[in-house]
């Protein structure tokens, strides 16, 4: 659990020149549910996001403005006083002001599923089969006005609201893909806000967000303009989201200040590399259930132990791994019986048919490998797919190798985790297109996602190492990761905010 010490407390409230903050996402950052007793389990949500922005919601009493999603948003929407953010205090302690933002169904069904994903999810992390898919009609319209763009005007009148509520100057902090549009909407609603928008995933060229219909693309970058400050994962992220606003729409940029002018404002453009917070991994380390989770691991694991942890997202690009992985076995038997490739997954989206697919063809893969190189008690590929956060980090702290090779990532904090984890010295085989390789890719063995061979190759290399480089690799890893953690990341958001502002 990321926890807030004071002096970071003092630091954001001195950062944040007496505006209060609002943190808005698509996500709220606690999960409800009824247990068999009857009795209501409050935890925290779960991924990077909630466990970024929880940091800064906790330390600052933000209101953390989120979607109504299912029953347990429900039951805690309705102990709300009138009208206002729930009090949520979980498990654990940590205690959250969320205002819910009621919806209907359907269109909440057309902005997630016909919209965010798959369509922008896909655009943005280059996933469309572009000579068969998308098809974009009627329905894309449909879904685009009555979903997608009315579920952001929910969002932002109950952000205006929750402002009102404050009756002082306020700082929206606005999360992700599913709420482009609202930053503009905001602005027109609180023109005295200070608007800030953090994007998780990759940005594509302009030429990729031609996938979609000029007004709906148009839209979405108009949308973002509304903020102060736009913040993307990389420096990459940074100059295709400069390239988009000059050359789909005509805009006015200064590539060198990162500015983007419009409607007489400048909007900068800033990359902020997501990261974790290390005590609260190293410290999970520590955790009893990890050390009993790591003798489990101890009394299977052969000679060498590839690793890979991730959802079962078409992005991760897991099959690919997997056949890398057995043409490493084609052309050193000698590994045979000596390695195991263990893949921890996450469900990921199962609602949506291309994902239930790809998670068939991810299960289907290994078994076929498995057939064919099976020998005895040897399983080549051990595939689990659970959501166990003690046994992820067992998983980080045994691995000779640990695979990250996604197609295209906005950060991929696992390998953070993974680097801070580590007890062996363990070896990092990192795509080239992962947002992380920036800032880890000197001490990584980097590969192209799409290249069988070479991956094949990244993983003989990563268990074959000197055993002088694996440590001094491996330390290398720990320290980026250390000197740029969580707090730092919010911090450069926050003080740029300050500086553009001159507040």
């Amino acid at each position: 659990m990321l926890r807030c010490m004071a002096p970071l407390d003092a630091y954001l409230r001195q950062v944040l020149g007496g505006r209060r903050p609002i943190v808005v996402a698509n996500r709220p950052p606690v999960d409800s549910r009824r247990a068999p007793d009857g009795r209501e389990r409050i935890t925290r949500g779960g991924g990077g996001l909630v466990t970024a922005m929880g940091a800064l919601a906790r330390a600052t009493d933000a209101v953390w403005v989120a979607a109504e999603r299912g029953e347990g948003d429900r039951r805690l929407a309705a102990a709300a006083l009138d009208g206002g953010p729930a009090t949520v205090t979980t498990e654990d302690g940590d205690r959250f002001r969320v205002a819910y933002v009621g919806l209907d169904p359907e269109a909440y069904e057309l902005y997630y599923n016909e919209i965010s994903n798959p369509l922008l999810w896909f655009i943005q992390h280059y996933l469309w089969d572009l000579g068969r898919q998308p098809i974009l009609d009627a329905r894309t319209e449909h879904a685009w006005r009555n979903g997608y763009v009315a579920v952001n005007e929910r969002f932002a009148d109950r952000v205006a609201a929750e402002a009102e509520r404050l009756g002082e100057p306020v700082l929206v902090l606005t999360q992700d893909y599913h709420l482009y549009c609202l930053p503009q909407l905001v602005r027109a609603r609180l023109p005295s806000a200070r608007l800030q928008h953090f994007i998780h995933v990759p940005w594509p060229t302009p030429q990729y967000w031609k996938v979609l219909p000029r007004h709906m693309r148009d839209g979405i970058v108009m949308g973002l303009l509304g903020n102060d400050i736009v913040g993307l994962q990389t420096s990459l992220d940074v100059r295709n989201f400069l390239l988009t606003c000059e050359e789909n729409l005509g805009l006015a940029v200064d590539h060198r200040e990162r500015s983007v002018f419009v409607d007489g404002r400048s909007v900068w453009v800033r990359a902020y590399p997501i990261s974790i917070d290390v005590g609260q991994m190293e410290a999970l380390a520590r955790h009893e259930e990890v050390l009993r989770q790591e003798a489990l691991i101890a009394a299977w694991r052969p000679e060498h132990l590839i690793v890979r942890v991730d959802r079962t997202d078409l992005s991760k690009n897991i099959v690919r791994g997997f056949l890398a992985y057995e043409r490493l076995l084609e052309t050193h038997p000698e590994l045979r019986g000596r390695v195991v490739f263990w893949a921890f997954l996450q469900r990921s989206r199962q609602d949506l048919d291309a994902y239930r697919s790809y998670l068939g063809a991810v299960v289907g893969t290994a078994a076929r490998v498995n057939r064919r190189f099976q020998t005895g008690a040897w399983l080549p590929i051990r595939v689990e797919v659970e959501e166990n956060l003690h046994k992820a980090v067992a998983a980080y702290k045994a691995f000779d190798a640990l695979l990250v090779n996604p197609i295209y990532d906005g950060m991929n904090l696992v390998a953070k985790e993974g680097a801070v984890c580590n007890t062996r010295g363990g070896a990092l085989v990192l795509s080239e297109n992962a947002g992380c390789h920036e800032e880890l890719g000197q001490f990584a063995l980097t590969i192209n996602p799409f290249d069988i061979d070479q991956t094949a190759e990244a993983l003989l290399l990563a268990l074959t190492l000197p055993e002088g480089e694996r440590q001094h690799r491996a330390q290398e890893l720990r320290r980026v990761v250390r000197s740029a953690d969580i707090t730092r990341w919010i911090t450069q958001q926050l003080q740029a905010l300050r500086d553009l502002l001159g507040e």
